[in-house]
Order: structure tokens, then sequence, then C-alpha cells
């Protein structure tokens, strides 16, 4: 089975991306934990924001056919470093969330993953169910 590995900040959207495209009622169980679910993987934001834990991430990549970075369109920062995605060795789509919440700057957050070394980014949004589809699709497409 194909793996996807979502990786972000804290409260940035994994989880919520996770059910979205599983179509099932997943809940993180374990602040600190690697979790499956499917052909799901959920890293904690606390791998991402702190580079101590960088090994946690790439060891737990070994498996997966596709990383998605996961950014946040209502946060004016992030926590991916420049040229983060190529230390995977394997292809690596990045998704921007909440793009149409009130205050969110989709553009900043599509710079912060292209920074970071994404070349496909997708735009979604949990209230309206923005881009899921494409997101779905460019998965299967880069795991093919």
């Amino acid at each position: 089975m194909k793996r996807f590995m979502f990786i972000g900040e804290t409260n940035s959207g994994k989880s919520g991306l996770i059910r979205a495209l599983s179509g099932e009622s997943y809940s993180p169980r374990r602040a600190m934990a690697v979790e499956f679910f499917g052909r799901y993987v959920n890293t904690p934001g606390e791998f991402l924001e702190n580079s101590r834990y960088y090994h946690a991430l790439i060891t737990s990549s070994a498996d997966c056919a596709v990383l998605v970075l996961v950014q946040d369109a209502t946060s004016p920062t992030s926590l991916f470093p420049p040229l983060f995605a190529p230390i995977f060795n394997r292809p690596v789509v990045g998704v921007v969330t909440r793009s149409e919440e009130p205050g969110a700057a989709p553009d900043r957050a599509e710079r912060f993953l292209r920074s970071a070394g994404v070349r496909r980014v997708v735009r979604t949004d949990f209230r309206n169910g923005t881009g899921f589809d494409l997101l779905d699709a460019m998965l299967s497409d880069q795991s093919a």
C-alpha cells in the first residue's frame, strides 16, 4: 500500500486533511507520536518545530511514497526551512490549508512552500471543501 506522510506545524490542518481525504472520522490520539491511519501517516507538529526531530521525520518517511508539506494560510510565518523538501528524496506535494479563511494569505503560504522546495502546490479550505479532489488526484499521480 502506498503511504502519504503529512508534515506541518501544530494546528496547521494535517489531521483535517487526513479526515477529508479518507472520508473517515480520524482523530489524532497522542502528541509526539507518529500515527498511521490507513494509507496516511500523521507526524507531530513538534517534529517540524524542533530541528532535533528532523531525523524522526526522515526515518518515518522511509516507507512513504509521497510527502505532503502542510502550510496554514492564516499563519504569518513558516517553520519550513529553505530547501527542506529535497532532503527526503521522494515526491513532495505542498498543501495550503485554510486558504479562504478571513485574513488568510494563500499567496504567502505558497511562497513559503516553494521556498521549502515544493514544486506542486494545491490550496484547500475545510469550510467549503475546496481543493480536496485535486489533492487526492495529485497524491495518486505522484505515487504512481
